[in-house]
């Protein structure tokens, strides 16, 4: 009796000891994002949605984010979002914005109480991927429509593993 107990035990802790190795960070699945315009000087939008699961709420999410600009007036150039709150969830906010030889996309998300009683603080997941100029510009070029005037930029997904708070892992291969 005492040795099937240790049997089981030790199989137990051995899975799960096996189980823990296959634990890797969640990503946050980035899709369809898109920036465009229609001329110049006519405005322009970005838009994005952004899934964060199995991870559980208050943590996890699924939201879409857009922002419009009517002072854009150069294709992702200029009006472009820094920190604007997604509609979906006021508490993500995104950027998206050219820096020197590439565009930064930086998603912030505020939740929960990550400080004390007596300092209350939220909880704060930053995720940030960089496009490089050719994608973001290039495809304006690649699509010369109204003599350059018009512009548009599209990637279908990607995984964005953030900076988080309070770690989330999923199991790979489970």
């Amino acid at each position: 009796m005492y040795f099937s107990k240790l049997l089981l035990f030790s199989a137990g802790a051995i899975t799960t000891g096996l189980a823990q190795q296959f634990m890797v960070p969640a990503p946050w699945y980035v899709q369809k994002i898109s920036i465009g315009n229609i001329r110049h000087g006519t405005g322009g939008f970005w838009s994005f949605n952004l899934i964060d699961t199995p991870t559980p709420a208050p943590q996890g999410l699924n939201v879409t984010c857009s922002y419009r600009s009517q002072t854009t007036y150069t294709f992702a150039l200029d009006g472009y979002p820094v920190d604007a709150p997604c509609s979906g969830n006021p508490n993500v906010t995104f950027s998206l914005y050219p820096d020197g030889n590439h565009f930064t996309f930086n998603i912030t998300h505020l939740y929960g109480n990550c400080g004390t009683a007596d300092s209350p603080a939220p909880c704060n997941d930053n995720g940030t991927w960089q496009f490089s100029w050719d994608d973001v510009r290039g495809q304006e070029e690649d699509v010369q429509n109204n003599f350059g005037q018009s512009g548009s930029f599209y990637r279908e997904a990607i995984s964005m593993y953030p900076n988080r708070a309070i770690p989330s892992e999923k199991c790979e291969f489970c």
